[in-house]
C-alpha cells in the first residue's frame, strides 16, 4: 500500500494552492480516512470503494452547497477522499468497484528501456483481480512512509508551502476601528478628508496634516523620482533623514526641495526615530527611499486612518513577485510567529510604508536598532493601541539593497519575542513550554513502536515515563497559552468598547 505519508502529502499538495495551508492540512488529513478500517482489524475493506466514496462526496457538496458556503472546501476534500483508493489502486489489489463488483482490482502500468545499438522502449499495462476478502486479519506490518516515500512526501509539502506563501493576500482589518464623528470624503489635491473634530485645526485632514519621512543611505539613484513623485501627488511635507550616505542623496534630496537631516546614531531604526522626533503635523508616514513604493497609496491609508480611527496603517504588499523569495518566506515566519505571540493577526509587519498618529507614537519606546524597527513599531502600537493593514503596490526596488538577509531576519525574530516578553509574557512562555508535550509524544511514540515491534522487553519504563511527564507539562502550558490568547482578546474588546465610547 503506498505509505500513509504519501497519501497525506498529494492531497496537501494539490489543495494547498486553492485553499491555503491551513484547509489543505485538513483535506490531507481526510484523505487518510479509509485507512481507518485497520481498527477494525479489516484493511481494503468497503472504504475503498469509490462507489461509495463518490456518494460520501456528492452529498457533502451537495449540503455544502445548499447551505450557500464551503463549497470549494467540500469539493477539494471529496476529491482527497477518492485519491486515496486510486492511488492503492495501482499498488495492490483493491475493491474499488464495490459493490457494482465483488472482486478487487490491481492496475499494473510499467515501462522498461533497453539501451543496445539504440534506445528500445517495452510499454506493459496489466489489470489483475481476485475476489474481494474483508476477513479480518490478527496483525498488520505496513510502513509509515519509506526512503523514496518520505523524499517525495518532503518535496510535494515543501514546494506546496513555498507556493502558498506567495499567495495574494485579502484585505483584512486588524481590530475593530473607532468611531469618528461624521465621516465624509472631500476629494482635494487628490485627497482630503472631512471627520469631524479628528484633526488639529478643527476638521479637516488632508496632505498637509501628512509628513512623509523617508529613511536614506546612498539612495541617490532612486530619491529624486520618489520626491517628485509625492510632490505630484501633493505632499509638501517630505522629510528626509540621511544616515550620512557616501553618494549624492542629500544634495538630490535639496536639490528637489525635501528637507533633509542627518540621523543620530546609526541603522534604520535611528533614521526612523530621528525622524518622529521632528515631526508636528498629525501623522506622519514612513516609507523607504528606494522607489518600492507607489506614493498614490497614501491615500488610501490616510483616508482608512482617518475614517477607522487607526493610530497604525500598515500597506501591505500585494505584488510579492518583487519580493525575493527568502525575504517572502521570512516575512511569513515572522509574520506568523508575531501574529501568535500578540494574539492577533499581522500579516505585513516587514512593510517599508506605514502610517502612524502623531499622538500614538509618543507612547512608544522604541530600543530597535535596524530593521526591525517596522516589527517593534507595530508590535507595540498592536499591544497599545489600533492597527490596520490595506493593500498597497510594491514595485522593483532601484538601486542595490542594504537588508542582510539572515542578519535582518534573526534580529526581527529576536524583537517579536522581546516585544511577546514585554506585552505577553504568559503566552510567551506557555508557548515555549508546550513544545515539551511534542517532545513527548515523540518519546512515547518510539517507545510504542519498540513495544510492539519487539516485544515487551524492549521497551523502557523510564523512558515512557519521561515522554508522559513532558506530555503533561506541554498540554498544561498549552491550555495556559490558550487562556492567554483568550484573555488578551478580551482585554482588546474591553479597550476597544471604552474608546468607542
Amino acid at each position: 500500500m503506498p505509505e500513509p505519508l504519501l497519501h497525506f502529502s498529494i492531497a496537501f499538495a494539490l489543495s494547498a494552492p486553492i485553499l491555503g495551508i491551513r484547509r489543505a492540512l485538513i483535506v490531507g488529513l481526510i484523505s487518510l480516512l479509509p485507512d481507518l478500517d485497520v481498527l477494525f482489524h479489516i484493511h481494503r475493506s468497503m472504504s475503498h470503494s469509490i462507489i461509495l466514496l463518490s456518494i460520501i462526496a456528492a452529498a457533502s457538496i451537495l449540503i455544502s452547497y445548499k447551505v450557500g458556503r464551503g463549497v470549494k472546501f467540500a469539493t477539494v476534500s471529496g476529491l482527497g477522499l477518492l485519491s486515496h483508493p486510486l492511488l492503492d489502486l495501482f499498488q495492490s489489489p483493491t475493491p474499488v468497484l464495490y459493490p457494482l463488483s465483488h472482486d478487487s482490482y490491481h492496475v499494473s502500468p510499467k515501462l522498461f528501456v533497453t539501451i543496445s545499438n539504440g534506445i528500445i522502449f517495452q510499454p506493459a499495462f496489466s489489470i489483475e483481480s481476485k475476489p474481494v476478502n474483508f476477513a479480518p486479519f490478527h496483525s498488520m506490518d505496513v510502513p509509515i512512509f519509506t526512503d523514496i516515500g518520505f523524499i517525495i512526501s518532503l518535496l510535494l509539502i515543501s514546494i506546496s508551502v513555498i507556493y502558498s506563501t506567495h499567495l495574494p493576500y485579502r484585505e483584512i482589518s486588524l481590530t475593530s476601528p473607532r468611531k469618528a464623528s461624521s465621516p465624509e470624503v472631500i476629494p482635494q489635491n487628490g485627497m482630503s478628508t472631512s471627520i469631524g473634530n479628528d484633526s488639529a485645526d478643527g476638521g479637516v485632514v488632508g496632505v498637509d496634516d501628512v509628513t512623509v519621512l523617508i529613511p536614506t543611505l546612498n539612495e541617490e539613484e532612486a530619491i529624486g523620482e520618489v520626491i517628485q513623485e509625492l510632490k505630484s501627488h501633493g505632499y509638501r511635507n517630505i522629510l528626509v533623514v540621511d544616515g550620512y550616505s557616501k553618494d549624492k542623496t542629500v544634495e538630490i534630496a535639496r536639490e528637489n526641495g525635501a528637507e533633509v537631516v542627518y540621523q543620530v546614531g546609526h541603522g534604520k531604526a535611528a533614521a526612523i526615530k530621528t525622524g518622529l522626533e521632528r515631526i508636528k503635523t498629525q501623522f506622519a508616514l514612513v516609507m523607504d527611499g528606494d522607489g518600492t513604493y507607489d506614493p498614490k497609496d497614501i491615500e488610501r491609508l490616510l483616508r482608512t486612518a482617518v475614517d477607522g480611527g487607526y493610530d497604525e496603517v500598515i500597506g501591505y504588499r500585494r505584488d510579492r513577485e518583487n519580493i525575493p523569495l527568502i525575504h517572502r518566506l521570512g516575512n511569513r515566519i515572522i509574520s506568523t510567529l508575531l501574529s501568535l505571540l500578540l494574539g492577533r493577526r499581522i500579516k505585513d509587519p516587514c512593510s517599508g510604508m506605514y502610517l502612524l498618529r502623531r499622538n500614538a507614537v509618543e507612547n512608544l519606546e522604541l530600543t530597535a536598532t535596524g530593521f526591525d524597527i517596522e516589527v517593534e513599531i507595530a508590535s507595540q502600537v498592536a499591544s497599545l493601541g489600533t492597527v490596520a493593514e490595506v493593500p498597497i503596490s510594491y514595485r522593483r526596488r532601484t538601486g542595490q539593497s542594504k537588508l542582510k538577509t539572515w542578519r535582518t531576519g534573526l534580529r526581527i525574530l529576536l524583537t517579536a519575542v522581546k516585544v511577546a516578553w514585554l506585552y505577553n509574557p504568559v503566552l510567551l512562555f506557555s508557548s515555549t513550554a508546550s513544545l515539551f508535550g511534542l517532545a513527548g509524544i515523540i518519546i512515547l511514540l518510539w517507545q510504542l513502536y519498540m513495544r510492539y515491534l519487539y516485544g515487551a522487553e524492549a521497551w523502557s519504563w523510564g523512558w515512557a515515563w519521561l515522554g508522559l511527564v513532558l506530555l503533561v507539562i506541554g498540554l498544561q502550558a498549552f491550555t495556559i497559552a490558550i487562556i492567554s490568547l483568550l484573555l488578551k482578546r478580551m482585554e482588546r474588546r474591553i479597550i476597544d468598547l471604552h474608546r468607542s465610547r
